[in-house]
């Protein structure tokens, strides 16, 4: 594939006209055309700026490599193409740098989550509680999940994770370049994030089951999108644990108030709702019971304390160190650092600074 056409299929995929990319980078809507249509070559200070704003490498535009085409499963998604594709680039070359630096670092790892062998017709409720119940037993660590899943999953399953601000809830993707990786909104809440990951992981681990019978959809049916909130639920909130939390909240009339059902909700990183929701479940309470309850919650926040949330940082901590570790080995130059991790020109040279006589110190520890 030549060079025009990787330059008009990186354009379309971002979702950018010709008049657009000129408004971002002064180069001309006759010239984008005569490169896409390999009339003439761009200067490499054009395709570097082309490169930029198209959020690719520029020697993806200089290879003959195939280019990968990797589905991007949405959770709410946008009703502007535009948002989408933006966001889906931006995620998609966080990943691809993310990669790079494993490459530089010699540190790739291969991700190696567990899988089902069950026909995409098959794929029920029961498979899906099972799924979330084996793997909250066999790798997620103490009795709340939602403490420890994002942990697990980065540094046993080596899934990439960022947080970004964007029109949507959560992307999932799985590719044979970068492995899987989710994106999460920095703008929700802490309790919505911890439900959007379990969520994102039911897809990451069924995509062999789902994606393989349909393949380019970005838009994952409502039966599957049920089954991942039953795992979600699952996963984050397991039948024992819950049981044993409000059995203890009971009164002497086998009732338990809202506000003790909020603070285990807090405790469990998820939302009264979803509490409720899982009750549904655990009590065989009606869903007409639990929707009452649930418009009697929303009352009750009026007069609760706001829960506690944090800012997610954007980039995960391994992605970090590794840009580090890349650059003051001279793998990685100043400008590219600056570009990976989103810092200025000044900052990034602090990361240069000599460290001779400090990492040769020794910290002395006398036995007891």
């Amino acid at each position: 594939m030549d060079i025009g056409q990787r330059l008009k299929i990186a354009r379309e995929t971002i979702g950018y006209t010709q008049k657009k990319v000129y408004e971002l980078t002064g180069v001309g809507e006759s010239s984008i055309s005569e490169f896409e249509n390999n009339e003439r070559e761009p200067k490499f200070s054009q395709l570097s700026r082309l490169a930029e704003i198209y959020r690719r490498p520029v020697d993806f535009f200089l290879t003959d490599e195939a280019i990968i085409d990797n589905v991007m499963l949405w959770r709410d998604a946008p009703e502007a193409a535009d948002d989408m594709k933006t966001t889906e680039a931006e995620f998609h070359q966080l990943c691809q740098q993310y990669h790079r630096l494993e490459v530089l670092c010699d540190e790739v790892r291969c991700s190696e989550l567990p899988s089902l062998r069950v026909k995409r017709e098959e794929f029920g409720y029961m498979h899906a509680g099972h799924l979330a119940q084996k793997f909250q037993r066999e790798y997620v660590l103490g009795e709340i999940p939602s403490a420890s899943l994002k942990q697990i999953l980065e540094e046993r399953f080596f899934v990439k994770i960022f947080h970004l601000v964007f029109s949507g809830s959560a992307i999932s993707t799985v590719s044979s370049e970068f492995g899987p990786a989710i994106l999460l909104n920095a703008n929700n809440k802490l309790w919505r994030r911890n439900y959007d990951l379990a969520h994102e992981l039911f897809h990451l681990l069924t995509w062999n089951i789902f994606r393989a019978a349909d393949a380019d959809s970005n838009k994952p049916s409502s039966d599957e999108e049920k089954l991942a909130n039953a795992f979600a639920s699952r996963l984050l909130l397991p039948t024992d644990v819950v049981k044993d939390k409000v059995d203890s909240a009971l009164n002497e009339r086998g009732q338990v108030s809202f506000d003790d059902l909020d603070e285990i909700a807090r405790e469990f990183g998820v939302s009264i709702e979803a509490l409720l929701w899982r009750m549904v479940y655990i009590y065989n309470r009606t869903p007409e019971e639990v929707e009452k309850y649930i418009e009697q919650a929303k009352k009750m926040r009026l007069f609760r304390p706001l829960r506690k949330s944090d800012t997610p940082d954007r980039l995960p901590d391994r992605y970090c160190s590794l840009a580090i570790r890349a650059l003051r080995a001279g793998k990685l130059s100043l400008m590219q650092f600056k570009k990976f991790v989103g810092v200025t020109y000044k900052e990034a040279e602090e990361y240069l600074v000599d460290d001779e006589g400090f990492t040769d110190e020794k910290i002395s520890i006398s036995a007891a």
